[in-house]
């Protein structure tokens, strides 16, 4: 069977243009081609599994790849060479693969050559006519609810593949491994995909991430996410603030046990001064504990966020919180539900 998917490869992409897969057209005619080869393979092989078809599809997908890669000095020729790895992304997806280490041969690969997965995450982020006009490429989902189960889908796997990715830290002023999930979107000034949920205030996406292991403080340069949703309430007229802020900053803070007042390198009462004059009206209205902000966190909120760090450290969110020898609405609790 790996014959059938190699020469699949290697017979259409020889008569294609080099542009033949710019296009999302160009793409789907060649995705649902190699989902013909698939039924095919299942239905003429009573041995074949979807899984085991499947599987070989993508990694046929992957070998042509780093094939051509390797014959141009290891520098991607890109157009219908790189693209290749979305009709292998689209194919993962259609049929569930559910191989970890093959998606993450997959996800890899894609890194290596564009250092980010911004063509993932844009769409679900900003909707799929949105990378048109960011990136200049067409998103291959339908519509952005699509796009972010899809996310998930990468998400879950990576996780169970515990896939790293080296980017700059500007913390450490040099390269360290981080999780699929925090990688830098390009072409959105290299802020993590939260910190793009964050910004363009949507709460749903911001919970899907913070279950699934977002850092809630992200090494990306930026200022602290916390801080910045504050910053932007403070400035809403006559104390009307917007339900998605206000929804996103109180997802962010079930995260931190406290939050890092700025004004460094003042002393603490100077700080816990100016931080009060500035965040009053936030405190009154109860958009801001003041126990997370120059107090004692409850015990609870505290063991909370100890044990989402250890989970989060072994890639073990959000599917082992239902795991822990706890009654059920402490694993709601835990898991950002309540």
């Amino acid at each position: 069977m790996e014959y059938v998917f190699d020469v699949f490869f290697e017979e259409c992409f020889n008569t294609m243009a080099r542009s033949g897969l710019a296009s999302r057209a160009g793409r789907r005619d060649i995705i649902s081609h190699l989902n013909s080869v698939i039924s095919g393979c299942i239905q003429g092989r009573q041995t074949a599994t979807t899984q085991l078809a499947v599987g070989l599809a993508v990694t046929s997908a992957i070998d042509y790849h780093n094939r051509m890669k390797g014959d141009n000095y290891e520098v991607c020729m890109m157009g219908k060479y790189h693209n290749v790895l979305y009709i292998a992304l689209r194919i993962t997806w259609d049929w569930g693969l559910e191989d970890s280490n093959i998606v993450r041969n997959l996800l890899d690969a894609i890194f290596k050559c564009e250092k980010t997965f911004e063509r993932l995450f844009l769409g679900a982020l900003f909707g799929c006519n949105a990378p048109h006009f960011i990136a200049g490429w067409k998103s291959d989902f339908n519509d952005q609810d699509e796009n972010l189960r899809a996310v998930v889908f990468f998400l879950h796997h990576s996780a169970n593949a515990r896939a790293i990715y080296p980017t700059y830290s500007y913390a450490y002023q040099q390269m360290r491994q981080t999780k699929f999930i925090d990688v830098p979107i390009d072409s959105c000034g290299k802020a993590s995909p939260l910190r793009v949920a964050l910004q363009a205030a949507a709460p749903d996406i911001v919970l899907i991430l913070l279950r699934h292991g977002a850092n809630p403080c992200p090494d990306d340069g930026g200022a602290s996410p916390v801080l910045s949703l504050l910053e932007k309430l403070a400035e809403c007229e006559n104390r009307c603030y917007p339900f998605q802020l206000v929804s996103c900053l109180r997802l962010l803070l079930r995260t931190i046990c406290m939050v890092e007042m700025p004004y460094k390198p003042h002393l603490y009462a100077v700080r816990r001064e100016m931080f009060h004059c500035k965040y009053a009206a936030l405190v009154e209205d109860g958009l801001l504990p003041t126990d997370q902000a120059y107090g004692v966190p409850t015990l609870k909120h505290m063991c909370r966020c100890l044990i989402r760090d250890v989970l989060r450290d072994n890639f073990q969110l959000p599917g082992s919180v239902v795991k822990l020898p706890l009654p059920r609405k402490l694993q709601k609790y835990i898991d950002l539900l309540d």
